[in-house]
């Protein structure tokens, strides 16, 4: 946890760095994202047995402060991959956990040059693991899970007409589940799980 809290603290000092440029000349001050692609959900000691996949759904919408940085936020709907994973003992079952929901806020700080912007990222918010006892489910939940999360990441987005552009996305999310929180933890403790998530979509500034 504490690698993660310096990650975002170093990212908003970039953003706080870069934050001197005037605001966009173009007077396009919000861009709306949408965007899809693959998240993996990593194996931990107190909830889940192997690494699993899901498919997120990221719709995001920025409000830029400056040339160089905006405020943003996102929501994220990610949908569960049934696989095989390993249970234990070397057994392997087709599983998937349940669909989670993830809303973010952060800054962005990006760098404009002719036709592209790359860009650095941070941001929290929470992530919510929802109910569902399945018999294919891990780990199987009789309501739905809700904890803090953090988020750091980087990307790229290319003009291509107008106030369009094509945007791709990396970031890494990581929750922290209560030690009491049912179903990700063991003895009074919960350990933080893992996310990483890559997507491609559109962007539309204005």
């Amino acid at each position: 946890m504490k690698r993660s809290i310096l990650a975002v603290l170093a990212l908003v000092a970039v953003s706080a760095a870069l934050a001197a440029a005037p605001a966009s000349a173009q007077g396009r001050v919000y861009d709306l994202s949408l965007l899809g692609g693959v998240q993996t959900i990593n194996k931990n000691d107190t909830a889940l047995p192997d690494y699993f996949l899901s498919v997120p759904a990221v719709a995001s919408l920025g409000y830029s402060l400056t040339s160089n940085l905006a405020v943003e936020g996102d929501l994220t709907w990610m949908f569960p991959v049934q696989r095989s994973v390993d249970t234990g003992a070397g057994a392997k079952a087709d599983r998937r956990t349940p669909s989670l929901l993830a809303y973010q806020a952060g800054l962005r700080a990006g760098l404009p040059l002719a036709a592209w912007t790359p860009y650095v990222a941070a941001g929290a918010g929470a992530v919510t693991f929802l109910s569902s006892t399945a018999s294919d489910r891990v780990p199987q939940l009789g309501k739905a899970q809700t904890m803090f999360a953090l988020n750091f990441g980087t990307g790229a987005t290319v003009d291509f007409a107008g106030p369009w552009a094509v945007r791709a996305d990396l970031r890494e999310l990581v929750a922290f589940p209560s030690k009491h929180a049912e179903g990700f933890s063991t003895d009074g403790t919960a350990d933080p799980i893992w996310m990483e998530r890559g997507t491609l979509g559109i962007s539309y500034r204005f």
